[in-house]
C-alpha cells in the first residue's frame, strides 16, 4: 500500500522549533497552510491558533485539539567558560540526553548547533557508571572559550532550546523518525484532515492548534473557552509498548489508538464505543491505551463549562520526548480517516445520544 502521509509537509511540521510559550513558528506554519484551504485562523489570548471551519452550519460544535510545543529546554545561566545551564521545559530522563545534538534558538532566530556534555565514560568508577544523572547537572557545549563568546553570537538567559535532528525514513519505509512527532503528529493530523473535508458540509468544526501543553494542558484551557465546543476530540501521542525496552497493548502500525483513561481523563463510555462503530463501519484498524500516567489536553478539556463530551485520539510512538521518535504512518492514515468520518458523521440527533 502507497504512503498517503506527506513526509515533506510533515518534516517541515516537525522541524520548526518550538518548546513551549515559543511556538511562533510553527503557529505561523500551520496558519499560513490553513488559510491556503480557504479557512480562517484566529488566535486566542494565549498563542493556540484556531481554524474555524462551517461554522454557520447546524450541528453541535466539535472541537479536535492537538498541542504544538515541543519538549526541550530554556537557557537558565551562561558560565564564565560559556557553559550553558539549562531548564527543562517538558519531561526529560538525563541519560537520553547527555551527548545529543540541540539548537540553541536566540531572540532574533540565531540558530547555534550545541552538545549536551557529559563525563568522559574512561575510567568512571561502578558507583558513577551506575548513577542517574541529575538534569541538575547537565549543560550544554558551545565550543566556545569564555562567556564573552556566547554574548557576541547573540545567546541570552531565556533562549529557546530544541534537539537538533533530521527526519529519517526508515528501512521499512512506513517507519519515519524525527524530534516533535509529540505533538507535530496531531497538527499534521488535523491539516490533512482539514484538506479532505475541504468541499465537506458538515457540524460547526474547530481545528485548535494549542500552546504550552508539555507544562500544564495550559493552551487547552484557553482554546476551549474560544471555542466553546459541545464535543471534543484531543489527538496526542502514547507510548508503544513493541519493543524490548517498553511492553504495552499499544503496537506500531496496529492503528489509531482509542485512549480510555489516562492520570487526567476518562473517556466516557458512550463516546468509545460510538467511536469504536465509526472504526468498525469504515474498516479503520484501531487499538486501544488503558493507562494511568502521563495525560493530554483532554484533561482541561472536558472539564470546561459545564462539562465537554471527550476522549483522545492517540498515535502510539516509540522514543517518546527523546530527539529520536518513531512512528507508523498506517497509524497516521487510521486517525485522519478517524477524524474526517467523525466529522461527517456528527448532527444534533447522534450527540443527543451520546450524553
Amino acid at each position: 500500500m502507497t504512503c498517503m502521509v506527506d513526509l515533506e509537509k510533515l518534516e517541515r511540521i516537525c522541524g520548526a522549533p518550538g518548546i513551549s510559550s515559543f511556538e511562533q513558528e510553527i503557529g505561523r506554519i500551520l496558519e499560513e497552510e490553513y488559510r491556503e484551504l480557504g479557512l480562517i485562523c484566529q488566535k486566542d489570548g494565549l498563542g493556540s491558533v484556531i481554524a474555524v471551519k462551517c461554522e454557520d452550519r447546524p450541528g453541535p460544535k466539535m472541537m479536535i485539539a492537538a498541542h504544538m510545543d515541543e519538549v526541550g529546554f530554556m537557557v537558565e545561566a551562561i558560565d564564565e567558560n560559556g557553559f550553558l545551564k539549562l531548564r527543562p521545559v517538558g519531561s526529560w530522563w538525563s541519560h537520553l540526553v547527555l551527548g545529543q545534538w540541540y539548537t540553541v534558538v536566540t531572540r532574533d532566530n540565531g540558530c547555534y548547533p550545541a552538545l549536551m556534555g557529559s563525563m568522559a565514560t574512561h575510567g568512571l568508577p561502578a558507583e558513577i557508571r551506575n548513577k542517574t544523572v541529575s538534569m541538575e547537572d547537565v549543560y550544554l557545549d558551545l565550543g566556545v572559550e569564555n562567556r564573552d563568546e556566547v554574548l557576541a553570537l547573540g545567546i541570552a538567559v531565556g533562549d529557546m532550546v530544541v534537539p537538533w535532528t533530521h527526519f529519517e525514513v526508515m528501512q521499512n519505509r512506513k517507519y519515519v523518525s524525527c524530534k516533535a512527532f509529540d505533538d507535530r503528529i496531531g497538527n499534521y493530523i488535523m491539516l490533512e484532515a482539514a484538506k479532505r473535508l475541504r468541499d465537506e458540509a458538515h457540524t460547526p468544526l474547530y481545528l485548535a492548534n494549542t500552546v504550552q501543553e508539555e507544562p500544564g494542558l495550559r493552551g487547552a484551557r484557553t482554546a476551549v473557552e474560544w471555542s466553546h465546543p459541545d464535543i471534543a476530540f484531543a489527538i496526542d501521542t502514547t507510548l508503544a509498548g513493541d519493543t524490548p525496552a517498553n511492553q504495552n497493548i499499544c503496537s506500531l502500525g496496529k492503528g489509531v489508538v482509542l485512549s480510555m483513561i489516562d492520570s487526567n481523563s476518562i473517556a466516557p463510555r458512550k463516546l468509545v464505543r460510538y467511536v469504536e462503530g465509526i472504526c468498525e463501519k469504515h474498516q479503520i484498524a484501531h487499538q486501544y491505551a488503558v493507562f494511568n500516567k502521563g495525560g493530554t489536553d483532554s484533561g482541561n478539556i472536558h472539564k470546561a463549562f459545564d462539562g465537554v463530551l471527550n476522549m483522545t485520539l492517540s498515535i502510539p510512538i516509540r522514543y517518546m520526548h527523546t530527539n529520536h521518535s518513531m512512528i507508523h504512518t498506517d497509524d497516521v492514515e487510521a486517525c485522519i480517516r478517524l477524524v474526517c468520518e467523525l466529522v461527517k458523521d456528527m448532527s444534533g440527533e447522534i450527540f443527543e445520544r451520546l450524553l
